[in-house]
Parts: C-alpha cells; structure tokens; sequence
C-alpha cells in the first residue's frame, strides 16, 4: 500500500530568489483573476479553455512568458478544481478575486517544474533557494508547494508516496 504525504520544510530564499517568487505570484495571480473575470462575464471557464487562454496570453505579453509555464498551469488547475468544489460541496463559494494586499503567495509545481540539487530547491528561471531540511524525504517528490505565512516566513510543502507496508 502507497499512502500520499506532505512534508513541509523552512525555506531561506535570498532577496532575489524571494523577488523572483513574488514576480511569480504576480503572474499567476494576474491569471487567477483573469479567470475570474471570465467566469463573471458567463464565459463557463473549464479547465481546457483556461489552458488556450493561458496559450494565447503568454504569446501576446512577454511579461508573463518571463515567468513559469508550470505555475502558471497549475494556478489555472487550481482554479478549475476550486470552481467544480463550489457546485459541489455545500458552503463553498465561487472563486473570487485575489488582491495583492489580502491574498499570500501560493505557487505549485510539479515534476517538471522543480528539482532537488545539493540541498537546495531549484525553481524555472534560475532560481536556487536554500531549504532547511529537518529530516529526509522517503522518495522523491511528486510536486512542491512554496507558499510565504503572515509573518513573511517562505515554506516549501513537498508531496511524496511512501509504502506503508
């Protein structure tokens, strides 16, 4: 038997690894809200017409081609699972607007978009961020959320399989 587990450890990102999360968040945000906007505007935004938004906005603004394919993708699966759980699930609201001043940074990636080297987290674009591992992983892991508290502290929440057997 496989069971999914999330290991959350500290991390230590330098000034500009930690304005190149924040650039991210930007982007993605700025897509987020854009779904948002579509939904409102009774457009019925799946997960696949998001993907050819996403498509068709990366090639019209550089701006967001200078960040993360992965994210970027990722935020909008975010969005589409947020918006079918608020049709589903009894109390959950449509996905509303996030605004920079009330909203934490949130990013996702998945094997294609991060890797392990020599005890530091690599993101696209060149970015290294020191991790603070307080044990190991049991295997490699499947995605990596990096997210920053309400006290400023940056945090990486890798997801991994283990055997429970």
């Amino acid at each position: 038997m496989n069971e999914t587990v999330r290991y959350t450890y500290r991390l230590r990102p330098g000034a500009m690894a930690e304005r190149a999360l924040l650039d991210e968040w930007g982007r993605c945000r700025w897509l987020w809200n854009e779904a948002v906007n579509q939904q409102k505007a009774g457009r019925k935004p799946t997960f696949c017409k998001l993907s050819k938004l996403l498509t068709a906005a990366r090639a019209a603004n550089p701006w967001l081609r200078d960040g993360s394919q992965v994210a970027q993708q990722q935020m909008l699966r975010t969005y589409a699972a947020a918006l079918d759980q608020s049709f589903k699930v009894k109390g959950h609201r449509k996905p509303v607007v996030k605004r920079r001043k009330d909203t934490l940074p949130s990013l996702e990636y998945t094997t294609r978009g991060f890797s392990l080297k020599d005890g530091r987290l690599m993101l696209p674009k060149g970015v290294s961020i020191p991790v603070v591992w307080s044990r190991d992983l049991p295997s490699d892991p499947k995605s990596v959320r990096v997210y920053r508290d309400s006290l400023g502290h940056w945090y990486a929440s890798f997801v991994v399989t283990r055997d429970t057997a």
